[in-house]
């Protein structure tokens, strides 16, 4: 499979993904694109709230096949990097990367946010801590289900990616660098086995 000049970030909710792309796509000076810039022009054009998108999305998979039909139109591209849950799928020649994190620290995480009102939905705003690890447990087995449905494919599944990052322990500073430079070595390799990136207990690079 031929290289493409393509970084795909896929993983966990709260695991920095939006972050990351911007900081890597400043460093490779490469445009930046996100499913979920797709998702709120598509909930735009049908008229729709994030509540309603995320129950229709449910029963009625043409919001999904628009999406994943924005994202395949991007495999012509180069020079780019795309923050996207099912990027590494439809573009398999990209520099595959995944941010992993467990579940409290994903919940800490998405819970501050929402308390502070930055990217999170208003689903999720006013919620306990209790209620948010829950809203984010459900999210987890509503995607895993749903891409499973509809293509067969475990979007939190690691043997999918070429990089490997737990974002628990680093700041979005290092988890950038982490992608940079593995980036540059990818693409000066013939043959590349999997890395995992993550910081030992007891250690930190926030």
């Amino acid at each position: 499979m031929q290289k493409q000049h393509i970084i795909t970030i896929s993983g966990k909710p709260g695991s920095g993904k939006s972050s990351t792309a911007d900081r890597v796509a400043e460093l490779l000076s490469y445009t930046r694109y996100s499913s979920g810039d797709f998702v709120r022009e598509i909930i735009r054009k049908h008229g729709l709230t994030l509540a309603e998108f995320n129950q229709k999305a449910t029963e009625n998979h043409e919001i999904d096949h628009e999406i994943d039909e924005e994202l395949r139109k991007l495999r012509e591209q180069k020079d780019i990097v795309i923050d996207s849950r099912l990027g590494f799928y439809w573009i398999p020649e990209s520099f595959k990367v995944y941010l992993d994190l467990d579940i409290d620290v994903a919940t800490a995480r998405i819970y501050k946010d929402s308390i502070n009102n930055q990217r999170r939905s208003s689903t999720e705003s006013g919620k306990s801590i209790t209620e948010v690890q829950k809203l984010v447990q459900a999210r987890l087995k509503n995607e895993k289900d749903r891409f499973r449905s509809l293509y067969g494919v475990d979007p939190y599944k690691r043997e999918n990616f070429d990089l490997i990052i737990n974002t628990a322990r680093q700041s979005p500073e290092s988890v950038s660098l982490a992608v940079y430079d593995n980036y540059v070595k990818w693409l000066k390799t013939d043959t590349w086995k999997q890395v995992v990136n993550e910081v030992p207990l007891g250690f930190s690079l926030q």
